[in-house]
């Protein structure tokens, strides 16, 4: 076996023993909220607006850990939950809550070194603050950066 086979073995049995940790990556868990079959869902902690406390009404990068599964998307937390708290609101013609969501992976991610070719590859960083959907003052939906909506 050569230098660099061995190297590479040693780092990838390492890895091995560690498992993907998304709190390790700037994603703060989202507390007292989970999806169907109690699946974990953490918000990247880009901003002081992200608390922990699940907000769906707030355009930010989300992941859901399934075991070794990972969903990240940026978007709403829940499109659901977001139309029916904004029912109220005047929303244009054919617009649907879904359109806010993209999904950037989905996969397994099974140890950190995963973690960082695919976080890395995203490239979470280029995402701006935090945006919040509202009501204005003419009862319109609208679209405010997370300094302006607070």
């Amino acid at each position: 076996m050569r230098t660099y086979e061995r190297h590479r073995n040693t780092i990838m049995n390492e890895s091995d023993l560690e498992t993907f940790d998304p709190s390790r990556w700037k994603f703060r868990k989202i507390e007292n909220f989970a999806y169907p079959g109690g699946v974990p869902v953490y918000e990247y902690d880009n901003h002081p607006i992200v608390d922990g406390a699940p907000d769906f009404l707030r355009l930010n990068l989300y992941l859901s850990k399934d075991g070794d599964y990972v969903t990240i998307w940026f978007g709403l937390l829940d499109p659901l939950f977001a139309e029916s708290r904004l029912k109220s609101v005047e929303v244009p013609e054919n617009f649907s809550f879904d359109v806010y969501d993209e999904v950037l992976f989905r996969g397994h991610i099974t140890a950190p070194a995963d973690a960082r070719c695919i976080l890395d590859a995203l490239r979470l960083g280029r995402y701006a603050a935090p945006q919040v959907l509202s009501g204005g003052a003419d009862r319109k939906l609208q679209c405010d950066m997370a300094e302006a909506a607070r």
